[in-house]
C-alpha cells in the first residue's frame, strides 16, 4: 500500500485504527499503536441485484454520497452513505472498547426507496499481520461464524453477526478466482473454508428489505496473541454484545474529558478543545506510557520518513498540554518512558518504537544529532520532577533525577565557549548548523533542571547549569537583528527566517513578554515571520515553515500557524485590557479558525495544510497539532482569568 490520509481514527491506547470517507479501514494497529500495521485491504461493499444479475459496488466509488463525524464527546466514529440509485442509506459506527484489543463496526442498511431491496452487503479483508503478506493462514470457525487469520503470534478472529456467505482465498493475484476479492463481484461467495500462504477473505449478508425497512450486521475483529486468546477475547465481546460495548467506551470517553480544565471559549473552540483531547487519549500508547507523533500512513517512506513513532519533542509537547489541561497521570508515564529510552551518553535518539528501541533515523551521527529532542526529554524530567517535590522522599523519582542529570550534562557538554550548540540537525530534520530553536530547547531544559536541582538542595549543579543557560541566552540575544531571529549559524549566520524561532517564547521561554525590552523582539520577530511566511488560501491565512520550504510543495504549517496564535496570546496577555491586546487575541482567534477549517473533515488536526488537491492535510490527527490547540485554548481562556490563575494557565 502507497501513501493513504484517513479522514479519522480511532483506539483505546491498546489498539489503533484509522479510517476513510467511505468506511474503509485503512489501519488496524496491533500489538501496540504504532505496530504492526496489520491490514493491507479492509473494504465494505454493496451488490445490488440477484446474484449473478445485478451490479457490484465498492463503497469509495463516487456515486455515494458521503458524510462523517463522531459522536459528541466520544471516539466513536460515524460514517453516513447515501445511495441515490437505488435509494439506499449505510451507516457506519466504529469503535474499539475500552481494556480491549478490539475493533467493533456495526452495518446498518436502510431501504430509502418505496419498492423492495434485494441484493448483499459484503466486507473484504486482506490482512497482512504482523506486516508481512507470506506465510499466513485463514479458516473460516462455521458453529460460531467467524473467521481467524493467524501468522506467528498475530492472530485476528472477524466475525459477529453470523455471515449468510463466506470464502478464504489467496490475494496473490486479486483479479484470479482464487481471490475472495474476485469471488465477491457476482455478488454470492462459494464458502471455502480456509486457505495458507498470501490470503485475504471475504463475508457477506442477504438483503432483503421492505420500503423503510433496515438491517443491522455487527463485525467484531479480535487481536490477541494466540488462537485461543483470540477467539476468547471474540467470545466474551460478542456474550457482551455492541449495545453493552458501546455504552462502555462512551462512558471512558466522558470519563477522560471529565478530567479536562473548564474553559469558557465559546462552542466551536470548545468542541475543538475536547476533541484535540480525545485524539491526544489515542496516541497514548498505554502498554508503554508515550505519544506516537501520528498514526503511521506512509509505511514505505514514499514521501516523508513516516509519523508513526514517539519523537520525544512531539511526546513532550502532548504531556505537557495534557498536564495543563488537567490530566495528571501523562507527565509521569512520559517522564518513565525517558528513563529506559535514554541513550549510553545521556542523549536521547532522534525517534523511537514505542516500546523503547530505536526506530529509523536519520539523525543520529554524531555531527548530525538532534539536540532538541534531547533537550525536550530533559526539560520535561525537570518540569515532571518540579511537580513531585513535596514528595519527593518515597515517591521513586530517583531514576527520573538520574536520567535529568546526565541529560543535563550531556547538553552541557553540546554547547561552546560562545553559547552555541554544536552542529546539529535542526527540528525539520533537514539542516546541519546551530539553530536558535535548539538553542532555546537546550536553554529550557537546562533551566528547568536547575530550578529543581536547587530546590532539591543541589545548589552546585544548579549553578553550572543556570550559568550555561545564561551564556545560551547572551548568545541568542545578540544574534537579533533587522527585526527577528535568523533561523541561527551554520558557517557563519543563516539568515532564513523560521517559524521555529517563536520558541525562544513558548515553549521555552528563552524571552519574557512581560519583560518589555525582551517583548520588543518577541513582537519583531512574530511580525516579520507573518510577513514572510505567511501564507494565503481562500479562506484565510496560515504560517509556512521556513522561507524556501519545498516539502509538500511549500506547505502551511498547522502546527506553525497554531504556533503563531500561541505566542499572540501571550502578548496579548502583556497588553491586558490595552488596543494592542486585543489586536494579538483577533489575529490569534484567526489562526486558531484557519487551522480548524483545515482540519479532516471529523475534526482532527493535521501537522500540515497542504496547497495541492491530492494533499489537502498531512498526518493527522497530530499529537503537537493537538497539544499546541489545548495551550491555545487554555491561553485564550486565561486572558479572561485573574492574576494568579492567568499565569497557571499560561504555562
Amino acid at each position: 500500500m502507497g501513501i493513504y490520509l484517513p479522514t479519522a481514527a480511532i483506539g483505546n491506547g491498546r489498539v489503533l485504527a484509522t479510517l476513510g470517507s467511505a468506511g474503509e479501514i485503512m489501519t488496524f494497529f496491533y500489538p501496540r499503536i504504532d505496530f504492526a500495521q496489520n491490514i493491507h485491504e479492509c473494504l465494505p461493499a454493496l451488490y445490488i441485484g440477484e446474484p449473478g444479475h445485478g451490479l457490484f459496488t465498492w463503497t469509495f466509488e463516487p456515486k455515494f454520497q458521503r458524510s462523517q463525524h463522531y459522536l459528541p464527546q466520544t471516539n466513536v466514529l460515524v460514517t453516513e452513505l447515501k445511495l441515490t440509485t437505488p435509494p439506499l442509506g449505510l451507516t457506519f459506527q466504529d469503535f474499539c472498547p475500552p481494556d480491549t484489543d478490539a475493533l467493533v463496526r456495526t452495518v446498518t442498511v436502510r431501504n430509502l426507496s418505496d419498492g423492495i431491496f434485494r441484493g448483499a452487503f459484503l466486507h473484504y479483508f486482506d490482512l497482512n499481520l504482523g506486516e508481512v503478506p507470506l506465510k499466513q493462514a485463514v479458516r473460516y470457525v462455521p458453529d460460531e461464524g467467524y473467521i481467524i487469520q493467524y501468522f506467528r503470534d498475530v492472530v485476528l478472529a472477524v466475525g459477529g453477526t453470523p455471515p449468510d456467505m463466506w470464502r478464504c482465498g489467496k490475494s496473490i493475484d486479486q483479479q484470479s478466482p482464487g481471490s475472495a476479492k474476485h469471488d465477491m463481484y457476482d455478488g454470492h461467495l462459494n464458502g471455502q473454508p480456509e486457505d495458507i500462504g498470501q490470503v485475504d477473505f471475504a463475508l457477506g449478508y442477504h438483503l432483503q428489505l421492505e420500503p423503510g425497512q433496515e438491517r443491522e450486521i455487527q463485525i467484531l475483529i479480535s487481536a490477541a496473541e494466540s488462537s485461543q486468546r483470540s477467539s476468547q477475547q471474540f467470545r466474551k465481546l460478542h456474550e457482551r454484545g455492541v449495545p453493552e460495548l458501546l455504552e462502555a467506551t462512551i462512558q471512558q470517553n466522558h470519563r477522560w474529558l471529565a478530567q479536562r480544565r473548564a474553559v469558557s471559549v465559546g462552542d466551536k473552540l470548545e468542541e475543538a478543545y475536547q476533541r484535540a483531547l480525545l485524539a491526544l487519549s489515542i496516541l497514548y500508547d498505554t502498554h508503554e506510557n508515550c505519544f506516537i507523533a501520528a498514526p503511521e500512513f506512509d509505511p514505505h517512506y514514499l514521501r516523508c520518513g513516516g509519523y508513526g513513532y514517539c519523537w520525544p519533542r512531539d511526546a513532550a509537547a502532548a504531556a505537557l498540554a495534557l498536564h495543563r489541561a488537567g490530566f495528571r497521570d501523562y507527565l509521569e508515564g512520559q517522564a518513565r518512558w525517558l528513563t529506559r529510552t535514554q541513550l549510553p551518553a545521556g542523549r536521547w535518539a532522534q525517534r523511537y518504537w514505542t516500546d523503547g528501541t530505536t526506530a529509523a533515523s536519520w539523525a543520529l551521527r554524531e555531527d548530525f544529532h538532534q539536540l532538541d529532542q534531547s533537550a525536550s526529554a530533559v526539560h520535561l524530567l525537570a518540569t515532571y520532577l518540579l511537580t513531585t517535590l513535596e514528595e519527593r522522599q518515597g515517591a521513586g523519582t530517583q531514576d527520573c533525577w538520574d536520567a535529568m542529570q546526565r541529560g543535563a550534562e550531556a547538553l552541557v557538554s553540546s554547547v561552546g565557549d560562545d553559547g552555541w550548540h554544536y552542529p546539529a540537525c535542526d527540528l525539520w530534520e533537514t539542516y546541519c548548523g546551530s539553530f536558535v530553536y535548539t538553542q532555546a530547547a537546550i536553554y529550557a531544559a537546562l533551566r528547568t533542571a536547575a530550578i529543581y536541582a536547587n530546590t532539591a538542595g543541589h545548589q552546585q549543579q544548579a549553578q553550572h547549569w543556570e550559568a550555561v543557560a545564561e551564556r545560551i541566552q547572551q548568545a541568542v540575544i545578540a544574534v537579533y537583528r533587522d527585526g527577528y531571529f535568523p533561523r541561527g549559524r551554520n558557517d557563519g549566520e543563516d539568515p532564513i527566517v523560521d517559524s521555529s524561532t517563536l520558541g525562544v517564547v513558548l515553549p521555552f521561554g528563552l524571552l519574557q513578554a512581560d519583560n518589555p525590552d525582551h517583548r520588543e523582539m518577541i513582537e519583531s520577530n512574530l511580525q516579520t515571520i507573518q510577513q514572510r511566511l505567511t501564507a494565503q488560501l481562500s479562506n484565510g491565512e496560515g504560517i509556512r515553515r521556513y522561507e524556501g520550504d519545498g516539502y509538500l510543495g511549500g506547505a502551511i504549517g498547522c502546527v506553525n500557524t497554531l504556533w503563531a496564535a500561541w505566542v499572540g496570546l501571550r502578548l496579548a496577555q502583556a497588553y491586558t485590557n490595552s488596543t494592542r491586546g486585543e489586536e494579538y487575541k483577533q489575529q490569534a482567534i484567526a489562526y486558531i479558525n484557519f487551522a480548524l477549517d483545515h482540519a479532516t473533515a471529523t475534526g482532527l488536526l493535521p501537522e500540515l495544510i497542504g496547497t495541492q488537491p491530492d494533499t489537502p492535510y498531512w498526518a493527522a490527527p497530530h499529537s503537537w497539532a493537538s497539544a499546541l490547540l489545548v495551550e491555545c485554548v487554555l491561553a485564550l481562556d486565561a486572558l479572561e482569568l485573574p492574576g494568579d490563575s492567568k499565569l497557571e494557565r499560561l504555562g
